[in-house]
């Protein structure tokens, strides 16, 4: 018998491994899906891995008796799609480690987001939420910069678009509106942002009753590819005593308090801007990259969650201790150039042999329909790097570059 239960919603992909974390302190987790059917690009996960399987079917009461049943000692998200209804079936509970209902809309809307950071005196760019053509223009021309604009709920870097002038801005909100998001939610609105000007990083954390650690923090490498201006192309596990890492930190607890995140895990999108830090948006989830950390460092948001929601003495006497990488650690994707039918990779062989390249990950095979990359669920390879000499991930990082493009691959485009 498990010494206890949590329940996961939407424990699909990176975090399916809070099973195993759980597991490793005598715990199971129950699963729990938002919805019947798989959200788009959500591949599925093997049900006898989980105590057991529950379903969202619009009654939260019934789900909430079958987990009160359960005596789960916890409810957390997995991913994105998953935050929303966790907080509400956590506070349904009335666990101690909930975030409570209040703000769950400024944790999963991007618009909301951002003002609930003004409202609480926190820094944060200019934006506008509109689903009207001449508002928008009319914004965009006062405003007079690059604007960016997005669904209000979306994920997975899915419809981001640069506008430069008010005319993209308005192609973009056409494009967006009445369309379906990553998360198959049906998009009438979006939000227009003021361009962030400067390096992005991504910080990861975990809270506890309130007292917030950082995880593990990376640096964004971005490239400008098929009509997107700022392609997530790579990024690389930073050393705690980084000087970013210095700088981002306030802020980023800063923007926690401010979401009322004040348990579990977190992931942050910041911007050294000449300004100082900025958010770009927030997860209250764990990010996708605990599968590097826990390589890199040894545990991560995963494992720091599980201290978080069952063991907090244990959490609250390690929180604040600066993680410690064994060695340099990053990710990278290729990015496909056109849409078609794949023939060959022309250089892979090339970058298998990479010094700190230590897995390839082939999402799209010669002979298999590639789509020219323009978000997370495009990229046809990725790879993981790791080395005891950063310079030399570095190194190949850049030798990526150098091989991948119109030079990688051999594409049928008339397929």
């Amino acid at each position: 018998m498990p010494d206890f239960q949590v329940a996961v919603v939407d424990c699909y992909g990176t975090s399916h491994r809070y099973v195993d974390a759980f597991a490793a302190v005598g715990g199971e987790v129950v699963h729990v899906r938002s919805t019947p059917d798989l959200l788009p690009g959500v591949v599925d996960v093997d049900p006898a891995r989980f105590s057991g399987t529950l379903t969202y079917e619009h009654d939260l009461d019934t789900l909430a008796e079958r987990l009160a049943a359960s005596r789960v000692r916890a409810v957390l998200p997995g991913r994105e799609s998953g935050v929303e209804l966790a907080d509400a079936l956590a506070e349904r509970l009335g666990l101690t480690t909930s975030n409570g209902t209040a703000l769950s809309r400024a944790r999963r809307d991007k618009y909301v987001q951002i003002e609930r950071l003004r409202a609480a005196d926190v820094p944060a760019m200019r934006q506008l939420r509109t689903g009207d053509e001449a508002e928008l223009r009319a914004w965009h021309t006062r405003l007079g910069q690059t604007v960016v604009v997005k669904p209000v709920r979306g994920a997975l870097g899915h419809g981001v678009r640069f506008c430069d002038t008010p005319e993209e801005s308005v192609a973009a909100l056409a494009a967006l509106r009445n369309g379906t998001s990553a998360l198959g939610e049906r998009i009438t609105d979006v939000v227009a942002q003021e361009y962030l000007v400067g390096a992005e990083y991504i910080v990861n954390t975990v809270s506890c009753h309130g007292v917030h650690t950082v995880t593990d923090v990376w640096s964004t490498d971005r490239i400008t590819a098929n009509g997107v201006r700022d392609l997530v192309v790579a990024q690389i596990l930073l050393a705690h005593d980084d000087q970013a890492v210095g700088e981002l930190l306030p802020y980023a607890f800063q923007v926690l308090d401010a979401l009322g995140i004040r348990h579990g895990a977190a992931h942050l999108e910041i911007k050294r801007t000449p300004d100082g830090p900025r958010l770009v948006e927030a997860g209250a989830r764990p990010s996708g990259l605990p599968y590097h950390v826990a390589d890199a460092i040894g545990e991560g948001q995963l494992e720091w969650a599980v201290d978080a929601y069952v063991r907090p003495e244990r959490f609250h006497a390690r929180a604040g201790t600066p993680y410690h990488r064994k060695h340099a650690a990053a990710w990278a994707a290729l990015v496909s150039p056109a849409t078609g039918r794949l023939i060959s990779y022309r250089a892979l062989d090339e970058v298998r042999r990479l010094d700190s390249v230590c897995e390839l990950n082939l999402l799209v095979r010669p002979g298999e329909n590639i789509t020219a990359t323009t978000w997370d669920l495009e990229y046809p390879v990725i790879l993981r790097l790791r080395h005891p000499v950063e310079a030399v991930l570095r190194r190949d990082l850049n030798t990526v570059r150098y091989l991948d493009g119109a030079g990688m691959f051999e594409i049928d485009t008339t397929a």
